[in-house]
């Protein structure tokens, strides 16, 4: 059902560096989209979510576009702004029970999204006896995680007529050009960035760690294992922190000790663990709004040296994010994505896929992606009744088998490790999900025996 009374006006504008990079690590295996799921303790009305996703459509212009392929001799990507979505963005399914809804979720996130027809997300109902689950898949070339989840507290809002108000002269459009406010403003800047990329380069001859393959099979895909901390254990977690630390280097933290621990007991080495990590450059004022990729992914490193223990390896990481904090450190990436602009499209696209940072040049270990303590979401009440669970992961590709997203709503965290299929079977993943539980126990109780 076409939502009544919009027209067929278009607008369009040109991608970000950032969204022609996550467009170009996308392909028809690997599709290349975030997951949001929440589950309610009742039934959702259908016909209702798709008004409130029409609704917030309206309110977030990067919502409602679709891909202009490059043809006709043009070298850059465009989005086309769209009134009249091509397709239905809310599907619905019947779950009788807990496996057919991990079998519709890994199904609705293991399928592409064609960025040809708008709009450039999906939404899928999936009805359980004891509370509906609702998937929300958005493309990462379109937004980054904070501007899904932005985008999923607008439906939710229009879901339970409440307001969604937003910031005054949010200028989303021109503000995902990320080069105007972190790249390099003259020459000598840019020397020295390079200087930088030197040393990185330097400092990746040893390549990445493998995690290691175990049971993986032969086919496309994803799959998901979560854990919900409570509010005391989420709290508990905290406690965890060091110094300058955050909870996300925290969290960085155990997945580089939970991934030595699972190469070890596999009698497999694990040298140079790197993982790919989200950073939000989304200006102050509006630091939770806007969809857009307004985030950049940086490499968080360690060797065997660092992880002699874990106040070790928490020290070497804190380092490296709060070097990452600075202007300069930042616009590492965006340098290398906007000097690439200048070449033509098909070339362009074969550079980004051997690029540091980005490609296969140097693929990381593994991704984690931390939402943080986001703002709440109201619960839809009538029918649907109130919110009860929350999984948020990024999305990953081979060799990089593994992503973990983090997300605090209400209090608790919710840990979801999204894994290929070519990399673990579900035994495998959840064995490796409790490497890391067993790993946050022991640390917790060793802090409080001192």
């Amino acid at each position: 059902m076409i939502a009544p009374g919009l027209t067929t006006m278009t607008t369009r504008f040109a991608f970000s560096v950032t969204d022609e990079l996550f467009h170009h690590l996308e392909s028809a295996d690997e599709p290349f989209g975030l997951q949001l799921d929440i589950r309610v303790s009742g039934r959702l009305d259908e016909q209702k979510l798709e008004a409130a996703a029409y609704a917030a459509m309206k309110t977030h212009p990067l919502a409602r576009v679709r891909l202009i392929p490059l043809t006709g001799g043009r070298q850059h990507y465009q989005w086309e702004q769209v009134e009249r979505p091509d397709e239905d963005p809310v599907l619905a399914i019947d779950c009788p029970d807990d496996a057919a809804i991990e079998a519709a979720r890994d199904s609705f996130y293991s399928r592409r999204l064609m960025l040809e027809s708008a709009p450039p997300f999906r939404m899928q109902i999936a009805r359980h006896p004891g509370g509906d689950w609702l998937f929300l898949k958005m493309s990462h070339a379109v937004s980054d995680s904070a501007g899904a989840w932005r985008f999923l507290m607008s439906v939710m809002r229009h879901y339970a007529g409440v307001p969604d108000p937003q910031p005054e002269n949010m200028e989303v459009i021109r503000a995902r050009h990320l080069s105007r406010e972190f790249g390099a403003k003259n020459l000598a800047e840019r020397i020295k960035r390079a200087s930088k990329l030197l040393d990185y380069l330097v400092d990746s001859v040893q390549l990445p760690t493998r995690i290691t393959n175990h049971f993986g099979e032969n086919k496309a895909g994803v799959a998901f294992v979560s854990h919900t901390f409570t509010k005391a254990e989420t709290e508990n977690l905290g406690k965890l922190r060091q110094g300058r630390a955050t909870i996300n280097d925290v969290l960085a933290t155990l997945l580089h000790l939970t991934i030595e621990r699972w190469n070890e007991s596999r009698k497999d080495s694990a040298g140079r663990i790197t993982l790919m990590n989200a950073m939000n450059f989304r200006p102050i004022e509006w630091r939770q709004e806007g969809v857009g990729n307004f985030s950049l992914w940086v490499n968080i490193a360690t060797r065997n040296s660092d992880r002699r223990n874990y106040d070790s390896a928490l020290a070497a990481i804190t380092e490296q994010t709060q070097k990452f904090k600075t202007d300069e450190s930042a616009g590492l990436l965006v340098d290398l994505l906007d000097m690439v602009q200048v070449l033509p499209g098909a070339l362009r696209k074969a550079l980004t896929n051997l690029m540091p940072l980005t490609g296969n040049f140097v693929v990381d270990t593994a991704v984690l992606n931390n939402l943080g303590r986001v703002s709440d979401l109201p619960d839809p009440a009538g029918k649907a009744g109130r919110i009860t669970a929350v999984r948020f992961s990024p999305p990953t590709h081979m060799p990089m088998g593994v992503a973990v997203g983090a997300v605090t709503l209400r209090g608790e965290l919710t840990i979801t490790f999204r894994y290929r299929h070519a990399q673990f079977d579900r035994i495998a993943a959840e064995s490796f999900r409790d490497t890391f539980l067993k790993l946050v126990q022991e640390l917790q109780e060793q802090a409080a025996a001192r």
